[in-house]
């Protein structure tokens, strides 16, 4: 299907194109990322760690080179940095009390760091860091992750790039610990770390603006975020308790899309810059990729302001799958699907950015940020599995090669197959997202004093109407938040304490609608409650500490959290129950509840990090950490009160007032391996590799066969579901591995990541999956649930299983192997992705464990490994070209923690050229 947004998209993408040389002149020289600025400063987050490694990674960032003795720097250490910051001031405040003193060279390019107390003001010995050149290649993205005493991962711009993303989400698939619930046909983006996601268990945030929009519906993604790549610089994913900015509520951890700033645009030396970049299809091979592109402007009208605008628009026609291979283990389905097309796929894309920093004072800055992302995009409800199960069961009538042919000759006579109907389209979503934020740094100079404030504002807006026009429904998030945080520090010798400590709040507000001119007011109302109007407020305080000596540094930290949920629901009892003597007949009448709960924690947290080995050329840290979060419950899992109209046996979700908080218990054990050649600086190995486990109380799940107070009889799916929590533990454990190395020109990287999921054992039974209480308000008198238990569960009066709870495959992985060619000009190279695939998902009403069925035939989808490769030409300073081939060998397969009731096959082989331009 093709979406379109408006007529003027191409024409608006054009005008602005035009008009470049009216508003920056062309200038040839190399646009550099992160290159030195003397006169305004880049944001810095950098942890505290060895003065050798700090050093490292803040060259690295800032994009200079850095000279020093490696004797000079050995046994110290350095409280990192935090905020933003000119070249000067950074170096200042890591040398801080260290004793040492640097100066800047070569207009900039250089900084030589000395002790002056051994009069070493001649060059010193050693080279520490790579050229401007590499720095510019491996800075600033998973380089980083090495100096981090924990399980964080990093994706850089180089690597999306090395990506060509079709699909967002893309961007993030293998990386260690880390999983998106991706349905082809929607661009939103559903983070999943180590097995938790959904529902604000992974705080999922652009800039530090929370994005908390949540509509319910099938392959539980509860819980969506809709952003452009083409405006992101980082993205970092901090995994697990985390006691700090953004930590609040969050169980499963951060994941933090960071955009461009005006200093990634404009060159050191200049006051205006820019970056064109298009990409289209290539060919047979363009596989509905149309042409797109985003131009980003960004201007330093004086020595204390900047200004960034970007303006992106993407298209796309819906594609066709691979051909080689089996997606899905069908078995006891017993479908066949042969599709020529995935409906629903072809989507459109306009998004904006404008940002703005003035540096008021030295130690004062301002910064205004704003974003909008605009989509279309069609969706099915699940796949035409009637039609794929008659197709199976009938072709061979209807093939003349057959023995069976011409028993069914009328069915063959009218019977058709058709290969690009299998994903019908069910609704047309048009979804709008704004966020808006306004920043202040100060950073006076003091060791007590280095202070950030946020506040900014969310809206998604989603209209998604039916496709026979029955119907539409409106769901709409507003998020106000603010956060206050500052940083003290304190040195003495060779003892180091750092404190971080702050406050953030947050409020979601749902706003839903529904439309219909055929249906009835009350099934009109139960549409709307799908995504419940309510609010929901968080509140969290936090100190954490980073305390060294020498090797050692410990990281207490406690957080107090406290959240407030309120709003009205209802149910309407229709179901036949005149035979409950306790409540008769009000039972058929509509119970308003008036909702209002509140609850509080506090929440510790640990980590340590040891340094056995510190040498510049080999270093080994190891570290261990763990920690308690929390997920409050969120407005829909509280207040939903809605059915499905679509269902040919209405499913009828009920409130649930009583829900209890979420409780994790994490932790990870791991080390940190880096190695320098002596000889050759530019040949590096580095290694995380870390084992993790996270167990959680009161696991809220969607229940099905679940009953109000005062049933009597036996609970069933179609008239009784609601949002519970889990009477025994959800646990997920496994392990990570990242690598990077390089060796002369070439390069290469490996995430790998192993998951297990699990349950606590409950009243002897450990293999039912999740378990839940069917009379979660009470039983037939209103009292304790186990007062009543019918025969079909166990004696304790519990149930199990869930909807849309798609598995997380055991194994997923990513190879990358990379060369740089022709004095750096060339960079080309390939990808292998791979997954185990795992889980029932042709049996949609079990636990959604397990790959057999009861017949012994395997169900669920097939592991896959697909072969992508890039490569990019630096045709002259300011003009790169590129392409993306993936799929090559044209696969067959559905993503790791695919849709489980569309099942989107994934795009067979495409080619994409791209043109970067920086001027």
């Amino acid at each position: 299907m093709k979406n379109n947004l408006t007529n003027s998209n191409a024409t608006t993408l054009l005008a602005i194109c035009l008009l470049l040389p009216a508003v920056a002149p062309v200038q040839a020289e190399s646009q550099t990322t992160g290159q030195t600025q003397e006169q305004t400063g880049q944001n810095y987050q950098i942890p505290a760690g060895s003065l050798t490694s700090v050093l490292n990674r803040f060259a690295l960032e800032a994009g200079v080179s850095v000279l020093f003795d490696p004797a000079i720097t050995k046994n110290r250490t350095s409280a990192g940095l935090q905020g933003e910051y000119r070249i000067g001031e950074g170096f200042s405040l890591l040398l801080r009390g260290t004793g040492l003193s640097f100066r800047i060279e070569n207009n900039g390019q250089q900084v030589t760091v000395y002790d002056p107390a051994a009069s070493l003001i001649e060059a010193p010995v050693g080279t520490l860091m790579l050229d401007t050149m590499q720095v510019v290649a491996q800075s600033g993205s998973r380089s980083q992750i090495y100096e981090r005493a924990d399980g964080t991962s990093i994706i850089g711009r180089t690597e999306m790039d090395r990506t060509g993303p079709r699909h967002a989400s893309e961007i993030l698939q293998s990386t260690a610990g880390v999983y998106t619930a991706t349905n082809e046909q929607n661009p939103s983006v559903s983070v999943n770390i180590r097995g938790l996601k959904d529902f604000g268990r992974v705080n999922m945030n652009i800039d530090g603006m929370r994005q908390n929009f949540q509509r319910s519906g099938h392959g539980q993604r509860n819980g969506e975020m809709f952003f452009d790549t083409e405006f992101l610089s980082e993205v970092e994913v901090q995994k697990g308790a985390y006691a700090g900015a953004g930590g609040a509520g969050a169980s499963g951890g951060v994941a933090t899309f960071k955009t461009l700033e005006a200093d990634d645009i404009i060159a050191a030396d200049k006051t205006s810059g820019g970056r064109l970049r298009l990409a289209s299809g290539v060919g047979k091979w363009a596989n509905g990729q149309n042409p797109s592109g985003s131009l980003v402007l960004a201007f330093r009208p004086t020595d204390r302001t900047d200004v960034l605008i970007g303006y992106s628009r993407k298209d796309s026609d819906q594609y066709e799958p691979g051909t080689q291979g089996d997606a899905v283990y069908w078995g006891q389905n017993d479908y066949y699907i042969n599709t020529g097309i995935v409906n629903g796929t072809g989507q459109e894309m306009e998004s904006w950015i404008a940002k703005a920093n003035w540096h008021i004072a030295d130690d004062l800055i301002l910064k205004a940020s704003a974003i909008s992302t605009t989509t279309r995009y069609g969706e099915s409800s699940a796949i035409d599995t009637d039609q794929a199960g008659t197709y199976k069961e009938y072709q061979k009538y209807c093939d003349t090669d057959s023995d069976y042919y011409g028993q069914y000759p009328d069915f063959c006579a009218s019977y058709s197959y058709d290969s690009e109907g299998i994903y019908p389209i069910t609704s047309t979503n048009d979804t709008d997202t704004q966020s808006y934020a306004l920043d202040l740094y100060y950073n006076p100079d003091s060791h007590w004093i280095n202070a950030q404030a946020k506040l900014y504002q969310v809206s998604t807006h989603n209209i998604s109407q039916d496709s026979d026009d029955s119907y539409s429904v409106t769901t709409h998030t507003d998020t106000l938040g603010g956060v206050l945080s500052n940083r003290s520090e304190w040195s003495s010798g060779h003892t180091h304490l750092m404190l971080d400590y702050g406050i953030e709040v947050f409020q979601d507000r749902n706003r839903p609608d529904a439309d219909s001119e055929v249906l009835s007011d009350n099934d009109v109302d139960l549409l709307a409650g799908s995504t419940p109007e309510g609010k929901r407020q968080l509140t969290g305080l936090w100190l954490s500490s980073n305390w060294q000596y020498r090797r050692l540094t410990l990281t207490p930290a406690i957080r107090w959290e406290t959240y407030r949920l309120w709003g009205n629901t209802g149910f309407y009892d229709s179901d036949a129950r005149a035979d409950s003597e306790t409540y008769g007949e009000q039972l058929w009448q509509y119970a308003d509840i008036d909702v209002d709960r509140s609850d509080n924690r506090w929440l510790p947290s640990l980590g340590l990090a040891y340094d056995l080995i510190q040498d510049p050329s080999n270093q080994l840290q190891l570290f261990a950490s763990g920690g308690l979060s929390w997920r409050p419950p969120q407005i829909t899992e509280t207040l939903t009160a809605s059915t499905q109209p679509s269902h040919v046996t209405a499913v009828n979700t009920y409130p649930n007032w009583m829900l209890e908080p979420e409780e994790t218990r994490s932790w990870e054990l791991g080390f940190n391996w880096q190695l320098t050649s002596q000889k050759n600086p530019q040949n590096t190995l580095s290694v995380k590799l870390l084992h993790y486990y996270n167990r959680t109380e009161n696991y809220i799940i969607y229940g099905t066969g679940t009953a109000t107070p005062g049933f009597v009889g036996t609970p069933f799916y179609a008239y009784s579901s609601m949002y519970v929590n889990a009477l025994n533990d959800l646990i997920y454990e496994g392990e990570e591995l990242q690598l990077d190395f390089t060796f002369y020109n070439f390069y290469g990287g490996l995430n790998l990541t192993r998951t297990e999921r699990g349950y606590t054992r409950f009243n002897d039974h450990e293999d039912w999956g999740l378990l839940y209480n069917a009379w979660a308000l009470g039983g037939p008198d209103g009292e304790d649930p186990s007062s009543y238990c019918p025969d079909y569960v166990n004696e304790d009066c519990i149930a199990a299983g869930t909807l849309y709870f798609p598995p997380e495959p055991e194994w997923t992985g990513k190879i990358t192997l990379g060369a740089r060619l022709l004095d750096n000009t060339l960079d080309i190279g390939m990808t292998l992705t791979g997954a185990t695939q795992t889980g029932q998902y042709g049996s949609l009403w079990g636990t959604l464990d397990g790959t057999e069925d009861v017949a012994g035939e395997k169900i669920g989808l097939r592991p896959y490994t697909v072969l992508d490769a890039y490569g990019s030409y630096q045709l002259s300073e300011a003009l790169q070209l590129g392409f993306n081939l993936k799929n090559i060998t044209d696969r067959e397969y559905i993503q790791a923690m695919g849709d489980g009731m569309v099942l989107t096959y994934a795009p067979g082989r495409t080619l994409t050229a791209n043109l970067q331009w920086g001027f």
